[in-house]
């Protein structure tokens, strides 16, 4: 993601992800120092066609995008926003696309996987966040845990930044899937590790030393290595995250500037621009609905779109939303994907279609992103394999040469029960969230697609089994609009 992110060009009118430079520390000009300081709303003021409004239909604020890091080349001091509180009963993350925080899974007790620690682990005795604008080695926003601050950050983490002092970092390593003991498949990144100065118990802490003399670290480690989970297979379980050694804060920033990417405001708006005049151009040229997609009812009607499509042929141009969708999938397949990680396409509350679409269309190219994909020869929904080389051996830049319109729509309408059985498989899996109104929830107004990571906890007595089962993953009351119609042409066994 990180080399997709900077490597992006330009799509022919529009310049889409044009970065003058994958580098860190690029400050903002008039930083704020403000230890405690109220999100702003500007990252959804911008653009009515694609923003997310509340319930009063004005603009949410964005807990990555609307937050400057306000971290200069020699300072420790940044600015953060907290997804998970010290203590909490529940773990949240953060959807980088609507930029709120949403529940992820309950917290439970359980020992170490690993053997190095007794005692039993239940909360993080720390608070989990990002540092806005960041992105990690893996393109994730980067994750920073914190020491003090608890009563704070419970109370306020949904609608304020907060201003922390980095003493250092550690080495996370993620086994994706199954056992990966003894073997070098292990994803890192790495991970902050800061303090509240405004706590009295932090405040003189500067580095890991002073740390280790105000917590337990031995339990902060075991609980960064459980908490969110095990990799489950063969009816065994096997450890999911490893962290390393301490790292001092200076060569933690030397390794991130190495290896990380820092957006600064004028680079976000770039995305963000560049992004939403591809998911215009998605709706204009594909979605919004053509004088061939309309059925003729009458012979004149008939031979009128005989000779439209004639002079399309004739032009070269796409037929069809089938053909339409296959031309855009070959020219913006990529870029279209990475926009989707980033930038919210649609709204909700401006354009019903227009942002139904947009979602429908979305859910189908992250699914062919992140290896699946839909045959049109069978019309089913499949998971994807690597050839001897090491690529996907379905190309959707060419499986789509034979989908029709009737096959798109199918689907389309078949997307629910594969993602539920994404779900039931064990597997990561996604859903749409239109509010977090889940027991545990935020209750904040998402409307955008989430990537569930499918975890076990081998807790004493793990709830989440059972809200898992009780989650949906589609969006209720909500439905494809077919783009394939008959018209008379049918009755006539006229073929074009």
């Amino acid at each position: 993601m990180v080399l997709s992110l900077c490597q992006l060009k330009s799509l022919s009118l529009l310049t889409l992800l044009v970065l003058s430079a994958c580098s860190f520390f690029r400050s903002d000009k008039n930083q704020t120092a403000e230890l405690l300081y109220p999100i702003k709303n500007e990252w959804f003021s911008n653009n009515p066609e694609h923003a997310l409004y509340d319930q009063q239909g004005k603009p949410q604020s964005h807990h990555f995008f609307d937050v400057n890091p306000a971290l200069s080349k020699n300072e420790v001091n940044v600015n953060a926003v907290i997804l998970t509180p010290e203590n909490s009963e529940n773990s949240y993350q953060l959807d980088l696309v609507s930029g709120q925080r949403f529940y992820s899974h309950s917290y439970c007790s359980q020992s170490d996987i690993w053997g190095q620690y007794s005692g039993s682990i239940n909360k993080p005795p720390f608070s989990i966040g990002v540092i806005p604008r960041l992105l990690d080695q893996m393109g994730e926003p980067q994750k920073v845990i914190i020491f003090g601050g608890a009563k704070k950050y419970a109370s306020l983490a949904d609608f304020h930044e907060f201003r922390i002092r980095l003493i250092g970092a550690v080495i996370e390593q993620t086994c994706l899937e199954g056992n990966c003991l003894g073997k070098n498949n292990w994803i890192s990144r790495m991970v902050f590790i800061a303090v509240d100065g405004e706590d009295k118990k932090f405040e003189k802490v500067t580095d890991e030393i002073n740390l280790q003399q105000k917590v337990d670290w031995p339990q902060a480690k075991a609980a960064l290595e459980n908490l969110d989970g095990r990799n489950a297979g063969g009816g065994s379980s096997f450890p999911s995250i490893r962290i390393g050694s301490f790292i001092k804060f200076k060569e933690a920033m030397e390794y991130y500037k190495k290896r990380s990417i820092y957006l600064s405001e004028k680079e976000s708006h770039k995305i963000r621009q560049s992004c939403q005049s591809l998911y215009e151009k998605l709706w204009t040229d594909v979605g919004m609905e053509k004088e061939e997609d309309k059925p003729a009812k009458t012979v004149k009607e008939l031979n009128a779109k005989l000779v439209l499509l004639e002079a399309l042929k004739k032009s070269r141009k796409p037929i069809g939303f089938s053909g339409r969708l296959r031309t855009f999938t070959e020219k913006y397949f990529s870029e279209i994907t990475t926009c989707q990680k980033f930038v919210y396409a649609g709204n909700i509350n401006l354009n019903l279609e227009k942002f139904w679409f947009l979602n429908y269309t979305g859910i189908f190219f992250r699914l062919h992103k992140e290896g699946y994909f839909y045959d049109c020869r069978t019309m089913s929904w499949q998971k994807n394999t690597l050839n001897g080389q090491g690529k996907p051996v379905y190309d959707i830049k060419t499986g789509m040469a034979g989908c029709t319109d009737q096959k798109i729509d199918k689907a389309m309408e078949y997307l629910p029960n594969f993602l539920t059985s994404l779900k039931n498989s064990g597997q990561n899996y996604y859903k749409f969230i239109d509010y977090d109104n889940h027991t545990f929830g935020t209750h904040q107004k998402l409307y955008s697609w989430v990537k569930v990571k499918s975890k076990s906890y081998d807790c004493y007595s793990d709830p989440n089994p059972e809200i898992k089962k009780e989650t949906k993953v589609f969006p209720d009351d909500v439905s494809w609009k077919l783009r394939f119609t008959k018209d008379i042409s049918d009755e006539l066994k006229i073929i074009y």
